[in-house]
């Protein structure tokens, strides 16, 4: 396989403007996975639920961007990571529970909520 020039690496790591505002702790919530590629060496990797409220605890605050330059491939040390998400990105009806579950799971791994920018309102919508 060739070479990947500078060009066709930063268009395979651009991110939409969406994608790259949204917080790991926004793709918990969505029920989602954050999948990484590195553009170096091929090695891939997948952030499911356990990793977010595990090894990735200290980053669910953090913008997808942000996670982009700041997390070296484990094979090759490079900061090339395509990344790619599945799951529920527009939740819908699901919106409210799936909220409060992601403000249970925090809870349960050790981490304050309302640090993340969730609590409650008088009003009803469990966001602050």
């Amino acid at each position: 396989m060739p070479e990947l020039s500078d060009q066709q690496r930063r268009k395979l790591m651009a991110l939409d403007p969406k994608l790259a505002a949204a917080r790991l702790v926004d793709l918990l919530e969505r029920q989602c996975e954050l999948s990484f590629r590195c553009l170096a060496c091929g090695a891939t990797k997948t952030w499911r639920r356990d990793t977010m409220l595990g090894r990735a605890r200290p980053l669910l605050g953090l913008t997808l961007a942000q996670i982009q330059r700041r997390t070296p491939c484990p094979r090759c040390g490079a900061h090339l990571a395509q990344l790619t998400v599945s799951g529920v990105w527009e939740a819908g009806d699901l919106a409210e529970r799936l909220r409060w579950q992601v403000i249970d799971a925090l809870r349960a791994a050790g981490v304050d909520p309302v640090a993340l920018g969730y609590g409650w309102r008088p009003d009803g919508r469990g966001r602050v």
